[in-house]
């Protein structure tokens, strides 16, 4: 929740300049560069165990995650398919709800893109994790992709959890702001469309699919949750239209007073020269 709810402020400058100077020796423990990045001036340590601690998650209940991607393919697609596409990625319409919505959530919180339409496995493996609660290293998840950019040449390379980078930085050296850094405007709130709950997904399972062998029909109880949450998502969607109407009403009336005085001008132009 710390990566979605409640984000810092984002300075893409600072992160830039923190992945420019993660050394190829940041993971070797024999070197002294260690868990250790230089930026401006300062020492910030970064490892897993940190990022976990900043998370607030336990180190001690941490494990690295064993599955399958057949196993993730089935639990996050609600077992419509039994194995990983050979291409590679699982359509953003063969998720489950509860995984399309992870899926949003992951591209614009995590792994920032702008594809959409389908899933890799890397963030699959890691709404997976979340959505079945399984207690991972989220921290070695992160530190990963980070390690990335200290050994690749590619000029345009996504950076994944920008803000969590940023946070972590500022945490441990608050000062290391100038007046050159300013903030990543972020996007309007995350919205998600009422036909989500529709045909285009599958309803999501109580349990996970290495339990449930295939997907059963919704309860009444669960058809009236969803419904609730539908009527909840279209109040909401009501709000907005009657506003632009508002609006647009406003619109309206404006110009037709401005038409009515113009009507009226004219009259009194067509009374003079009658006169």
């Amino acid at each position: 929740m710390k990566t979605v709810c409640n984000l810092g402020e984002c300075y893409e400058k600072m992160v830039k300049e923190f992945l420019v100077n993660v050394s190829e020796d940041c993971d070797n423990h024999i070197s002294r560069k260690y868990q250790k990045v230089y930026v401006r001036g300062e020492c910030i340590n970064f490892s897993p165990n940190i990022i976990n601690s900043f998370l607030g998650i336990d180190e001690k209940k941490t494990a690295e995650l064993e599955v399958t991607d057949n196993q993730v393919s089935r639990e996050i697609n609600a077992n419509q398919t039994g194995a990983w596409p050979k291409k590679g990625n699982i359509s953003y319409g063969k998720l489950s709800v509860k995984y399309a919505i992870l899926n949003r959530i992951g591209a614009a919180n995590w792994v920032p893109t702008t594809h959409s339409s389908d899933i890799a496995t890397s963030l699959g493996k890691f709404i997976y994790a979340i959505g079945t609660k399984t207690k991972v290293d989220f921290g070695r998840y992160i530190f990963d992709p980070t390690m990335k950019h200290a050994k690749t040449d590619a000029v345009k390379f996504p950076i994944d959890f920008p803000t969590l980078l940023c946070s972590i930085m500022l945490n441990q050296h608050p000062g290391l702001i100038n007046i050159d850094d300013l903030p990543k405007k972020r996007e309007s709130p995350l919205t998600i469309h009422h036909k989500i709950f529709g045909e285009n997904h599958v309803p999501d399972i109580v349990e996970t699919s290495e339990k449930v062998p295939t997907a059963r029909p919704m309860t009444n109880q669960e058809i009236v949750a969803a419904l609730k949450d539908t009527c909840v998502l279209l109040d909401e969607r009501k709000a907005q239209f009657e506003l632009i109407i508002h609006s647009l009403e406003g619109d309206n009336a404006g110009a037709e007073d401005e038409q009515t005085e113009s009507e009226e001008e004219v009259d009194d132009a067509d009374k003079g020269q009658e006169d």
